[in-house]
């Protein structure tokens, strides 16, 4: 294991190093800053081909939309559990036999908050373009991207009082940075961290959905013979209620998890790529229309509908420190590459 650990560490170091080494004798156009329409302030935004005032309106506006609702119901459902113990997830460790099983509510209301953060974010996006003054408000959304990779790495819930202060000072950081930083460092800067937390999404949200599949399939990790305890009563009331549909397919609602983040980096790296698209802007947004319902149809599942098990439960993968890094440098690695990409 030591000799793996190893392995993974320095093979996702070389990895991010031969991406650095790839920056070397690029001379990369720096897109040429343009003043937004309402405010006059100066945007990360560049000149677009093709830029269309109707089409982007028509789209932030779709995008608002799906954004306000979906950050009604996942507000309401997710701050309203259920009081049925059949409709509660709980989250179990790999590897930790002796460790509490923990409901899945609080990582819910977080997801709830991400949501309500993102859409705060578009919304300022149009009052006041993407620039320093809208930083205040989008690193709320890297925020609840980062407060999510925590509960997930530590059982699923905030563990340490420690952390508050902690994503306190990230938020401060990446504010007062992108305030002092000069175009285009402040622009690439929180770009390059907020794609780390893209792509360590999409990372952990595949642990998890892998890690509960291989868990049901072997008798979870507490050993549980999962095998017997199927419910296939016909008489079983819940099975019946008229709000409570049984999930035969469980635990792949977790896909909804993966294949949203999936959609997030796509939107993104698709723009990073052609950042002087107007279309590629356009499908950055419509990425969100996917991303975001996605995570509010995953907690209306999460707390509304039974499955063939008497608890519904998420396994989380073990989190040694070696895999911490691993994944950590992979993330910063593949922002790097996609930001090498659209260079």
């Amino acid at each position: 294991m030591k000799i793996g650990a190893c392995l993974a560490v320095s093979l996702s170091v070389l990895a991010l190093i031969l991406v650095l080494a790839s920056f070397h004798g690029v001379d990369p156009e720096i897109p040429k800053q343009t003043r937004y329409r309402f405010t006059g302030y100066l945007s990360w935004l560049p000149e677009l081909d093709g830029f269309d005032a109707n089409e982007l309106d028509a789209t932030l506006l779709f995008n608002q939309i799906l954004l306000l609702l979906s950050s009604y119901y996942a507000i309401k459902w997710a701050y309203n559990p259920p009081t049925n113990r059949k409709l509660i997830t709980r989250f179990y460790s790999v590897g930790d036999r002796d460790a509490i099983s923990i409901p899945t509510t609080d990582f819910d209301r977080v997801l709830a908050t991400y949501i309500v953060m993102t859409l705060l974010a578009g919304l300022t996006i149009f009052l006041v373009g993407v620039g320093k003054i809208w930083v205040a408000v989008g690193v709320l959304h890297n925020a609840s991207e980062f407060t999510i990779l925590v509960m997930l790495g530590s059982g699923g819930r905030i563990k340490s009082p420690a952390f508050w202060p902690v994503l306190g000072a990230y938020i401060s950081i990446i504010t007062i940075t992108c305030i002092l930083f000069k175009y285009p460092y402040d622009a690439l800067w929180f770009k390059g961290q907020g794609l780390v937390f893209d792509w360590a999404l999409i990372i952990e949200f595949t642990r998890v959905y892998i890690a509960t599949i291989r868990e049901l399939r072997l008798g979870g990790a507490n050993r549980d013979n999962l095998d017997e305890l199927v419910v296939e009563n016909e008489d079983d009331p819940i099975a019946h209620h008229k709000s409570y549909h049984a999930i035969l397919n469980h635990p792949h609602q977790l896909l909804l998890l993966v294949v949203g983040a999936v959609f997030h980096v796509a939107g993104n790296v698709v723009f990073t790529v052609y950042k002087f698209s107007f279309f590629a802007l356009l499908a950055f947004f419509f990425s969100y229309c996917i991303t975001y319902p996605a995570y509010t149809y995953f907690i209306y599942l999460d707390l509304h509908v039974t499955s063939i098990y008497p608890q519904k439960r998420y396994y989380l993968p073990e989190n040694p420190w070696w895999k911490v890094v691993t994944i950590a440098v992979v993330s910063i690695a593949l922002a790097f590459l996609t930001i090498r990409i659209g260079a």
